[in-house]
This record gives structure tokens, C-alpha cells and sequence, in this order.
């Protein structure tokens, strides 16, 4: 042992390192400190060439190839006499890598990162790799939204130099997107511009109230949508400038500046179109295409036209037809030339039309959808039309179309339908309801909509309890004569018993029919016009002023033929009808307007004579300088118009109800009340009879002539939270003006006794209230939370107001 001391010592003394100078011919080579890799592999290459050039030059190219793989910490040559002393200190051998912590980037990501830096088992330990590995996963998370990453490495020295890694990652909270600016933006809003990328579509709103969590790709395609949207509209100049993107100082939110360049929108200067037969009415789509010339270039206008042109092809059978928009952009000059190129093939009309598998439904009425026949042009819109239309009945569960050339022929097309029926075209539900007036009922439905097979829908409404029966019976049946427009018929039947009497029950729809020919939407709109009778049974056990001002209004010799305390009236109308909707409505978001009108004409050989028109608008518009906060407007109008001693019968009275509107009073709450009237005979003190009027005001409202009802709210942007009970939740504040009054009440003369206890002529006294709402979706249905208060008039009664109300509808 102590040898071995003395040799180490002496050969540290006498070797020399390897210089030019100091280097004598080589003749042996051994390796000292190695663990984990084979000497014999060191002295290959250092023996892979020969050492009797005696070059220093030679052995240094040689260390520096070994610390090149990266194996090596230290590296040390030395010479003895004729031997070549290498001494190495090897970085340690990776044996295990363990990783935790990672919930959002897969182990199968990470061993690949791991991978693309050399950091393996079996592989040599580099700690300038695993800086490089932790910047690069730094990266990698902040991609996804995680800016507040940490890692530690654990390192476990085993032995033989080897280490078990023990990759520690605290992930953090995933930062949000709380603001995005965009600087140079003069042609179009900010709001504008997100509505157009595709992450906005995805959730609706970029704003203060619903924060979006970062994730590198989609910002990417954030950026091409935004380049696409301005390239679109004709702005070939357009650049995206620097981003910067800047951290809070708790990391959770990031605020994203991005600086464009818009550039000038070029114009459409010249267009190219060639030519073809004029058979294909070549001057109509001459004029469509030549309507984009001066006008600033839109590729959405561009896609417009070409589905116009296309679809007027179709129309004249030209099923093959290709259709071709190029454009051409002079940057100097900031234009664009228009390229129009349509290649037209054979014509093709229609052979023969045939269709089975309609069994439960007769040929009639698949015949009134389909309408073209032999020889007409093939067009292939009005057979995705038809069948769209047949598919909305509900009749069908799947319908297919085959189109096949007919043999020996070029141009004839046969066309083929298999019908697949919905056999489930019944329904019947018994059911109970409660009505306010009414009570308990028992009630019965039952929906056919395939009448004998006509598709025609039968459906019958059943009210029933011990003292009332209310009988509907509705049919519903296309038109042959009339495109797009279908025959309504109802009947209705009510028959009572009344224990008590009062302004709201006293009177009775007894029986009625009417018949409307209706439209489905066409373009937003509807239209309908009925005609119809109902008779009206009018009890009047105790009047009431609006009672006794109708009964006025009818001649002397009505009554001759009916008690005036139990009588009927025959009153035969015309309904008209014009709805137009166009909105569209996500979950909670709507964006259109909704306006309807009515109008009831009693014809002059009824019992009545009135004419009512009632007009309704429902409008959501979104304010996007406000981030995206809606605005709902609601106005509904009511009047009535009466020649003569006519009026219109209490009965049909407007009265106030919410329906989906909110507000701070109960449905029919708001407006005149009856005002009872009663004659006392007493005798006096010469024993003479001597009457005495009685009124009792009460607090039953009868309604008025004429409504005028506005509402204003401001939805705010859609709030997911608690997404265990809801699914999503939408609050907002509203205002509430309704008033209803009765415009004959001044030509009461005889109701001068009266006048100060109720003011039913007096259009000012408008019921005012504010509040707060809050619509959830949750697993078992909607849900709304109102908070409602009245502020005008102050003197309500408190059976009117509804200040805090729950609804599950």
C-alpha cells in the first residue's frame, strides 16, 4: 500500500501536461477515473491515429471531440515518459426520472421534451441542458396560460456515479386575457374586429365581466382571422405590427397589446367576364356582376354574387356548371381587376318524378310540395326546398333523393324519393292545471298530425272540473291552391256554473268558431286573416259602471228578447295579422327585433260594432361601446275605435299582464277597477217610496280601451358560475311604465256622485317601477330572481305589487 502512495506521488511529480514543447514519442495510453463507460472506447480515439508526428495540436483536437459528447465534466492529459496519462471526471449517468406535478402537459409531452434535450435514462447528466429544459417548459406552459410556473429539480445520488431526477412542477393558476387593445384601428371598431375571429365566436364576449383564459395557439389563429377579416374586405396593405403582451403583478391577468397597420381599401376599377349564350339570360347576370364595378372590394359581396350566378344557372337546369371569381391587385394604384369565368355544361330536365314509402299519406299532399313536372328544367335548390318543407311537417322521419339519367339519353333526368314515415304522429297527454279563476282542472290533450292521411293536424283541448267544460278543437291543413300558405279552422265550446258573480266572471264566450289562412315565415315574416263568430253570454247579477255603460250602448229593443241581467250577444269578426321576427337567439343572447300587429273588426250586422288594433315590439341590441352589454326595448300599444253610441264591451277590455316582461306590479294590477252600483228603495216619513243610489269601489280591475306599456332593460354578458347548479346565469336592471285607462269615461254624465274615487280618464297616472333580475339555467330547468320597486303612483295597494318574486318558467 504504501508503494502504490509513493508511485501516485511520484508520477503526479514527474508528469508533464501535453504542450508543443514538452512532448516526447507515445507509445502506451491509459485512462484513469472512468465509471460508466469503457476505457477501450477513450482509447480508440486517441489511437485512431497515429502519435509519431509527436503533434500537441493532434491530442487537443482529441479532448476537445471528448468534451463534445457532452459525457465529460473534466478532462486532463499528462505524459509519462512514453505513456499518455488521460484523467476524466464524467458527469453523472441518469439512472430514473421521476416527474409531479404536471396536470396539463402529459408525461408523453414531457418525456419528448425531455428527449429533444438529451436528458434520458441512461444518458449522461448536463446541467446546461436542463436550464435549457426548464426554459423551454417555461415556454411551453406559458403557451397554454400558465404564467406562473415553477420547477425544481431533486437530484438523488446513487452509486457509481449515477442520480435519480426528480422533476418538481408547480403549476399554478392559469392566467386570463382581462384586456386586449388594439392601436391603429380607424376603419372598424375593436368590438368589430373580435366579433370576427373565431375564440370569440366560441364564447361570445371579450369584456370586463367574462375573462378568457390564454392559450398561445389560439391567439395565433386570433391574429390570422384578424388578417383574413381585413384582406377580406379589400385591405391588401394590412399588417400586424408588434404584440406586446404585459403581466399583472400577481401574474393572474395579461393585457395584450396589438398594433396594426390597416392601409388604404381598394376598389374593384375593371371587371372580365366571358361570354355565352343569351338563352342563359347572359344581360341579367351581366348586371349582377357588373354591380361590384367602383365598389370597394369585399370577398363576402365576391362569394354573394358567385352563389347568385351559380343558383341562376341551376335554375335554367345547367346542374354541372362551374363558376370561377380571380382577382388581380395593382398595389400601386391600390385597385383590383375582377376575373368572371363560367364553364357551362349540358342542360338537364326533368323525365319523370316518383317516390314511394308513403304509405299512411296520400299522394295529394307530397304532390302540393312537389310542383315541378315533366320536362321542366332541372334545379336542384327547388328539390332541397321541397324536401326541407315535406321534412318540417313532421311527417317524415328521412327522406332520400336519387337523380339517374335516363337511358339513351343525355340531358333527361329521372327523379326518385323514398319516403321513411314518422309512425309517431299521435299524441295524447292527460294532465291537471290550476287557473286563478277557475280552480282545479282536469285536462286532456290529444295532437293527430296526420289526419287520414291528408297532413292535415287534428288537435283537441279538453278543460274539465265539477262546475266548467271548455272544448277547442283546432285543424291545421296546407293550402293546394295557395303556395306556402295553410287553412286553420278552431271551434271552441264553454259551458259554466257560476256560484258567485263578479266584473272578472261576468261574462261567458259560450261558442265560436273562426277560419284563418295563414303563412309559415318567409324572409322573417308572417301573415294571417281570419274569419269568424262567437256568441257571448253577459251575466250581470250586480253592475258595475262599465256594465251599465255597455248595456247603454245597445238600442231599446235589444232587451225585448232578453232579461238584461242574463242575455247573449252574436258578434261575427275579421282578425288580421302581420308578425316579422328576425331574432336570433344563443343560450341567454339575442340580437333582432320581433314586431307584430293586430287588428279585430266586428262587422256592422253584429250585436257590436268596434274596431281593435294592438301593436307590439320586441327589440335586443347589443351596445358594443359598452362591452356587449344588451339592451332590450319592449312597447306595446292597444287602442279602439267605435262609431256612435257603440263602445267596445268590457270584456275585451286591454288589462295589464307580464307575460316575460319583468316589472314591479302583478299581472292585472294596473288600470280602472269596477265601481258597483245599487239602487236601495226606503220609504220616507210620508210613507213614500224613495230611492238611494249605493256605489261600492272595489278592488277588481275591468281594464280599458286603450294600453300604452314600455319596458327598457339592460342584459348583461352571460356569467358561468357555480357550474354544479347552473349552467349559466344573465343578470340585469330594468324599467317599467304601464298605464291603462278608459276614454269614454267622460261621457258618463251620471257618474258625477263618483268622480273622486277612482281617476280612470287620466292617461298621466302611469305606474312606474325599477328593479333587478337574474335568469339561471340549471339542471332542472330556468330559473329567475326578480327584485322589483314600485316608485309611482305611492298608494298602491299591496295585493298590486310584486317587489320580490321567484319563477321557475
Amino acid at each position: 500500500m504504501l508503494f502504490k502512495k509513493f508511485f501516485v506521488i511520484y508520477f503526479l511529480f514527474f508528469s508533464l501536461s501535453v504542450s508543443a514543447a514538452k512532448i516526447n514519442k507515445i507509445r502506451h495510453i491509459t485512462i484513469h477515473g472512468v465509471q460508466n463507460i469503457s476505457p477501450n472506447n477513450i482509447v480508440k480515439i486517441f489511437s485512431s491515429n497515429s502519435f509519431h508526428d509527436n503533434r500537441s495540436g493532434d491530442i487537443s483536437s482529441k479532448i476537445k471531440y471528448l468534451f463534445s459528447t457532452k459525457i465529460f465534466n473534466k478532462i486532463n492529459a499528462s505524459q509519462f515518459r512514453d505513456t499518455l496519462i488521460i484523467s476524466v471526471k464524467e458527469f453523472p449517468l441518469i439512472d430514473k426520472i421521476s416527474i409531479y406535478g404536471n396536470k396539463n402537459i402529459s408525461d408523453q409531452d414531457f418525456n419528448k421534451l425531455l428527449k429533444k434535450f438529451s436528458l434520458q435514462e441512461k444518458n449522461h447528466f448536463n446541467t446546461f441542458n436542463f436550464k435549457n429544459f426548464f426554459y423551454f417548459l417555461r415556454k411551453k406552459y406559458e403557451r397554454k396560460g400558465y404564467c406562473n410556473i415553477h420547477c425544481n429539480l431533486m437530484k438523488i445520488q446513487l452509486p457509481n456515479n449515477k442520480l435519480h431526477l426528480k422533476i418538481m412542477i408547480n403549476e399554478g393558476f392559469e392566467s386570463s386575457v382581462s384586456h386586449i387593445f388594439i392601436k391603429g384601428n380607424n376603419y372598424f371598431s375593436r368590438i368589430k374586429l373580435l366579433k370576427n375571429v373565431s375564440i370569440y365566436n366560441n364564447s361570445l364576449l371579450w369584456n370586463f365581466f367574462l375573462s378568457h383564459k390564454y392559450n398561445h395557439y389560439e391567439f395565433k389563429q386570433l391574429l390570422y382571422d384578424l388578417h383574413n377579416f381585413y384582406i377580406n374586405n379589400g385591405y391588401f396593405d394590412f399588417k400586424i405590427g408588434k404584440i406586446k403582451k404585459y403581466l399583472s403583478k400577481n401574474r393572474k391577468d395579461i393585457y395584450i397589446k396589438i398594433n396594426i397597420h390597416e392601409g388604404t381599401q381598394y376598389k374593384i376599377k375593371k371587371i372580365f367576364m366571358n361570354k355565352f349564350s343569351k338563352e342563359y339570360n347572359y344581360k341579367k347576370i351581366h348586371h349582377v356582376i357588373y354591380s361590384l364595378l367602383n365598389s370597394y372590394y369585399n370577398k363576402h359581396t365576391v362569394d354573394h354574387i358567385k352563389e347568385k350566378v351559380k343558383n341562376n344557372f341551376l335554375q335554367e337546369g345547367l346542374l354541372n356548371c362551374d363558376v370561377f371569381f380571380h382577382i388581380d391587385i395593382d398595389k400601386k394604384d391600390k385597385q383590383v381587376f375582377l376575373y368572371f369565368v363560367s364553364d357551362l355544361k349540358e342542360k338537364y330536365f326533368i323525365n319523370k318524378i316518383s317516390y314511394n314509402g308513403n304509405a299512411n299519406i296520400q299522394n295529394n299532399f307530397i304532390n302540393r310540395f312537389i310542383r315541378k313536372g315533366k320536362n321542366n328544367v332541372f334545379d336542384i335548390n327547388i328539390i332541397k326546398k321541397y324536401c326541407k318543407n315535406l321534412f318540417n311537417t313532421g311527417l317524415f322521419h328521412t327522406i332520400k333523393v336519387y337523380a339517374q339519367k335516363k337511358v339513351g339519353s343525355d340531358n333527361l333526368v329521372n327523379i326518385h324519393h323514398i319516403f321513411n314515415e314518422n309512425n309517431n304522429t299521435r299524441d295524447i297527454n292527460i294532465s291537471t292545471t290550476v287557473e286563478k279563476e277557475r280552480g282545479l282542472l282536469l285536462k286532456l290533450l290529444f295532437l293527430e298530425k296526420n289526419l287520414i292521411g291528408t297532413g292535415a293536424e287534428l288537435y283537441i283541448k279538453i278543460l274539465k272540473n265539477f262546475s266548467d267544460t271548455n272544448i277547442n278543437i283546432f285543424l291545421l291543413k296546407p293550402l293546394g291552391l295557395l303556395k306556402n300558405f295553410f287553412l286553420k279552422s278552431d271551434i271552441f265550446f264553454n259551458s259554466f256554473k257560476k256560484k258567485y258573480v263578479s266584473s272578472s266572471n261576468s261574462f261567458n264566450k259560450i261558442c265560436g268558431f273562426y277560419t284563418s289562412i295563414k303563412t309559415p315565415y318567409i324572409k322573417n315574416k308572417k301573415f294571417s286573416i281570419s274569419y269568424g263568430y262567437e256568441k257571448t253570454q253577459i251575466l250581470n247579477n250586480i253592475l258595475h259602471f262599465s256594465l251599465i255603460q255597455y248595456l247603454l250602448s245597445f238600442p231599446k229593443d235589444f232587451f225585448l228578447n232578453y232579461k238584461i241581467n242574463n242575455f247573449f250577444v252574436n258578434d261575427f269578426f275579421i282578425k288580421y295579422m302581420f308578425d316579422f321576427n328576425n331574432i336570433k337567439e344563443k343560450d341567454f343572447f339575442k340580437m333582432g327585433m320581433h314586431i307584430k300587429f293586430l287588428g279585430k273588426l266586428i262587422l256592422p250586422f253584429s250585436d257590436n260594432f268596434y274596431h281593435k288594433i294592438f301593436f307590439c315590439l320586441n327589440q335586443y341590441v347589443p351596445l358594443e361601446s359598452m362591452y356587449n352589454i344588451l339592451l332590450h326595448n319592449y312597447m306595446e300599444f292597444g287602442t279602439g275605435l267605435t262609431l256612435n253610441k257603440h263602445i267596445i264591451p268590457f270584456y275585451e277590455n286591454y288589462k295589464f299582464y307580464k307575460k316575460k316582461i319583468h316589472s314591479g306590479f302583478n299581472d292585472n294590477s294596473v288600470g280602472p277597477t269596477a265601481v258597483y252600483y245599487r239602487n236601495n228603495i226606503n220609504k220616507n216619513t210620508n210613507n213614500q217610496n224613495q230611492i238611494q243610489s249605493h256605489f261600492f269601489p272595489s278592488s277588481e280591475f275591468i281594464g280599458g280601451d286603450m294600453m300604452l306599456h314600455a319596458n327598457t332593460e339592460l342584459l348583461f354578458p352571460n356569467l358561468k358560475i357555480l357550474k354544479k347548479f347552473f349552467k349559466s346565469c344573465q343578470g340585469g336592471i330594468f324599467i317599467d311604465a304601464i298605464n291603462i285607462w278608459n276614454t269614454k269615461w267622460k261621457n258618463r254624465t251620471f257618474l258625477y256622485s263618483i268622480k273622486h274615487a277612482l281617476n280612470f280618464n287620466d292617461p298621466s297616472q302611469i305606474h312606474l317601477s325599477i328593479g333587478t333580475f337574474f335568469h339561471c339555467q340549471s339542471f332542472f330547468g330556468p330559473i329567475t330572481f326578480t327584485f322589483a320597486l314600485p316608485v309611482y303612483p305611492f298608494n298602491v295597494s299591496n295585493h298590486c305589487v310584486s317587489r320580490f318574486s321567484l319563477d321557475f318558467k
